[in-house]
């Protein structure tokens, strides 16, 4: 599982807390950046700044996702069907978006 150390080492009850908090914050960042790029009334001056917006809301969302399952696995892992642990995929979503995000950027500020 790839998390933060502090995340991974702590008690069981750190890691519930601190997946809880990251997921919520990553995902109440995230998810109005995504929506506000796909929202069909919304006209953004360059295509660049849609794909800012959408690289930052997908790596922030992703990232969100991985820590709740962080949580999610910490809190069932001593019940009859523990959820896994995150694997290597959403890290590497984020990881995706945030390089999209950073080259739309780039190509934002050429353009401008």
């Amino acid at each position: 599982m790839l998390a933060p150390p502090n995340v991974l080492t702590g008690s069981r009850r750190r890691r519930i807390t601190y997946g809880f908090v990251l997921a919520g914050g990553f995902g109440l960042v995230g998810l109005p950046l995504f929506a506000l790029s796909v929202w069909p009334t919304v006209d953004h001056s360059a295509i660049g700044v849609n794909l800012l917006l959408m690289g930052l809301g997908v790596c922030l969302t992703s990232l969100g996702y991985a820590f709740g399952r962080i949580a999610v696995a910490a809190c069932t892992e001593d019940g009859a069907k523990p959820v896994s642990a995150p694997t290597i995929r959403p890290y590497l979503v984020a990881g995706v978006a945030l390089v999209i995000a950073v080259l739309a950027l780039v190509f934002t500020l050429m353009t401008a």
